[in-house]
């Protein structure tokens, strides 16, 4: 039997003074990296999870001692890639603070992924530590080899968690405030990988400097601040999860309450309670959404003077809804609206360059359904037309958060590949130079691969260039507005859109839907009803029903797979 190198960490008197003899020095400005924020906030209430609650100075001690820890196991080495799994409770915060404080490079996994998925990510990233409190820890068990050397994995303790939240003192001295290795955060901060839904997920090298450029922009556009309660739900391996809802509000001197996972009827109970502290913002995916609306049908709204107090509650008590991931069909904007006052703001961002376009938080009138906004501070963009039949590449406008400027104005709609630039954009990929030059220009505009059009003074994005742009009979369909206008078909729950390769067409439009519960639909219905709403070549000529349409934690459908598996003669 080959025993993993495996060492457990536990909370001690020890260790935590040991903490306290820490060189101190001057904290480093501009810009600060968003983990040392917390020490100016030391009193505050940080987070409230499944075990409790923590105020930012028992999470940065707890941090401390377990930075502490990480750089004795690395031999004091920094820089190199440690990986954690979490569950999405303090324990995520207290690793990956401890991660930041050493000086390494943080490499978030999820309990969603499968084994593969574990072993490709620690492998690739090339972790020299892995993370995990005793019930994740026989998950990363086996990527721990024998034999004394290589990486080894550290288990938490609980005791080390529960130190946080027993700890009453509100105040942190010198030594703690300078604590830890300043010289890890002029380097790289985290490695996220890419959802995978076109090609083998890529490590994104984060800085610290990219991660700070992202919350600056969050924070002004979203006027994020201490008096936010967000409300978690996300998984924490994934930019929406780490950036938007948990490093945001933590940089800010806000609370995050994190739910151990997306709870429909516990979401409702956490925006609807009467607590002085209770939630005020909530960010979630479109699925999440359409659970949510589901639960309010079914019990939450059920009649009219339920749905009178959701929506007085919610108006006067949520101060942001906000929507991404995926594409947020238009229904479901509508019926939220309908229910809770609300109008969610829908945004656009990736893992390479944070958030990059956002609706505006003010006048929620200026929330347009199926648009994700203008850029955001500091973010600069770009649609260009690519070069095809002996044309050069055409530069058809350029925005930035003061305005959109048109390059080209032939007539013909503003719609081409989305380029981004600025602070917030990562420096590539780690350990594929190859790839990082192939999406990156001469002049470094990363190129997103995704279609975007600008219209009406919005941005609105058509899809993946890849896989959502079906090219039909000679016109380019977006699937994505394909996938919007069937949502608004009353038989139907979900529905993904891809292009099946057709010797006559090109590719033909197949949609693979699930339909709600009792209902039926045939082909020729489907597009009977479409006719009103799009162009003859927008129309499906295969459907497909299934329970349910697969999706990834975000909501992303992978359409390559789901071509693959449900259309094996196309694929």
């Amino acid at each position: 039997m080959i025993v993993p190198r495996i060492s457990v960490l536990r909370s001690a008197p020890a260790l935590a003074g040991a903490c306290r003899c820490l060189h101190s020095g001057k904290p480093r400005l501009s810009p600060t990296p968003v983990f040392r924020r917390a020490v100016d906030f030391a009193d505050r209430p940080a987070v409230r999870d499944c075990h409790g609650d923590y105020t930012y100075a028992g999470l940065w001690r707890s941090s401390r001692a377990l930075a502490e820890e990480v750089s004795r196991r690395l031999d004091g080495q920094q820089q190199k890639r440690v990986a954690f799994l979490c569950p999405n409770d303090a324990t995520y915060v207290i690793a990956l603070w401890a991660c930041w404080i050493s000086g390494q490079i943080a490499v978030p996994l999820s309990p969603l992924h499968p084994e593969s998925s574990l072993r490709y990510f620690v492998e690739d990233s090339e972790a020299g530590l892995l993370l995990a409190p005793a019930s994740t820890a026989p998950r990363l068990a086996p990527l721990a080899p024998s034999g004394g050397q290589g990486r080894t994995l550290l288990v938490l303790e609980d005791s080390v968690r529960r130190a946080a939240v027993a700890d009453k003192i509100t105040s942190l001295d010198a030594s703690e405030k300078a604590s830890g290795q300043r010289s890890g955060d002029q380097g790289s901060a985290m490695i996220i990988y890419t959802s995978g839904t076109t090609n083998l997920p890529k490590g994104v090298l984060l800085s610290h400097g990219n991660l700070a450029a992202q919350v600056h922009a969050l924070q002004h556009a979203w006027r994020v601040g201490p008096s936010d309660n967000v409300l978690h739900t996300l998984p924490l391996h994934h930019m929406h999860g780490i950036m938007n809802a948990l490093l945001c509000p933590l940089a800010a001197g806000g609370r995050v309450t994190m739910l151990p996972k997306f709870s429909a009827s516990q979401v409702w109970r956490e925006m609807l309670s009467d607590a002085e502290d209770r939630v005020n913002v909530f960010m979630a995916v479109p699925t999440s959404y359409a659970k949510l609306l589901e639960e309010y049908g079914a019990s939450v709204g059920s009649t009219p003077q339920q749905r009178d107090q959701v929506r007085d509650t919610t108006r006067r008590k949520m101060r942001l809804m906000a929507s991404g991931s995926a594409p947020l069909p238009v229904p479901v904007f509508q019926q939220w609206e309908d229910a809770t006052g609300h109008r969610l703001l829908e945004r656009f961002g990736m893992s390479e360059v944070g958030m990059v376009l956002s609706n505006p938080l003010e006048p929620q009138s200026g929330r347009k359904p199926g648009f994700v906004g203008t850029p955001l501070p500091a973010a600069r963009v770009r649609i260009v037309r690519p070069a095809m039949d002996g044309q050069r590449e055409e530069v058809l406008c350029e925005g930035d958060d003061q305005g959109t400027v048109l390059r080209v104005k032939d007539g013909k709609p503003t719609v081409g590949h989305l380029l981004v630039k600025g602070p917030n954009v990562c420096a590539g990929y780690w350990r594929k130079p190859d790839a990082t030059a192939k999406e990156f220009t001469a002049d470094g505009w990363f190129k997103t691969g995704d279609t975007c059009e600008f219209v009406d003074g919005s941005y609105k994005i058509l899809g993946r260039t890849s896989v959502d742009i079906i090219k039909t009979g000679g016109y380019k369909v977006s699937a994505v507005q394909v996938e919007t206008c069937l949502l608004g078909h009353p038989d139907i729950a979900d529905c993904a859109v891809v292009g099946l390769a057709d010797g006559t067409w090109g590719q033909k439009i197949a949609a693979v839907v699930r339909l709600q519960d009792g209902a039926t639909l045939s082909l020729e219905k489907l597009r009977d009803w479409a006719r009103e709403k799009l162009p003859p070549y927008s129309l499906p000529k295969v459907l497909r029903v299934m329970k349910e349409v697969p999706r990834n934690p975000m909501g992303k459908v992978n359409k390559k797979t789901l071509v693959a598996e449900v259309f094996p003669d196309s694929s």
